[in-house]
């Protein structure tokens, strides 16, 4: 499959939800994780590590937190009180169609982080487990997110799974000193790429000082 071009995949890169069962080829893997390593990180510390869920029973219980995770934060969703054919209603019920499927999505990515306590947090305040270093496994994440564009491959960025974090790092043997930070479903997409809705620059920009939106000179 041709590389659409760096700007094509951001211009286009949107959560995929509705996912065929097609296996992924491990080759194809390879290079969503290659690209992943190759984010930047502080001192090179590359903090993530990955867990690549195949297993049936293993995606079964990971989807069965994660759907109980979606039901306790957001209750049963009423349909009927959003709007018809509206984006609020379609991402909905993709949101719906994900959670009640996901073990059938052919690969769950967890993307985990070594947990370290940020320079602001005083030693007297470091209590407990020390967070992910989310500042540099998110660039890991995004960079795993644009090579799926490019593959051809349908992903979503979940992090409903943290709300049984305990349960579901017991379940995949995920050391103390690692946190979970995103959980990627993968698959080829059911649906097609195409144009993204985005709020313009311009309405986001500010020239040296808040509030001034027009280019100096």
């Amino acid at each position: 499959m041709a590389d659409p071009g760096l700007f094509e995949i951001m211009f286009s890169l949107r959560s995929m939800r509705k996912l065929k069962t097609d296996p992924i080829p491990q080759d194809v893997l390879d290079k969503l994780l290659a690209a992943g390593t190759q984010a930047p990180s502080g001192q090179n510390t590359q903090p993530w590590a990955f867990i690549a869920i195949q297993d049936p029973a293993t995606k079964k219980f990971v989807q069965e937190k994660y759907d109980a995770g979606i039901k306790e934060r957001f209750g049963k969703f009423s349909m009927d009180k959003i709007g018809d054919d509206t984006t609020e209603k379609r991402t909905t019920k993709a949101a719906l169609h994900l959670s009640e499927r996901m073990h059938e999505v052919p690969l769950l990515l967890m993307v985990c982080g070594k947990r370290d306590w940020p320079f602001q947090t005083l030693p007297e305040n470091r209590t407990g487990k020390a967070p992910p270093n989310y500042g540099a496994v998110y660039p890991c994440v995004q960079n795993i997110l644009l090579a799926c564009r490019a593959l051809g491959l349908g992903a979503s960025l979940t992090t409903t799974h943290r709300l049984h974090e305990a349960e579901i790092a017991e379940r995949l043997g995920v050391p103390d000193d690692y946190g979970l930070v995103v959980l990627i479903p993968i698959g080829y997409p059911k649906g097609k790429f195409g144009p993204i809705s985005r709020t313009p620059p311009a309405e986001l920009t500010h020239y040296d000082s808040w509030g001034t939106q027009t280019p100096p000179g």
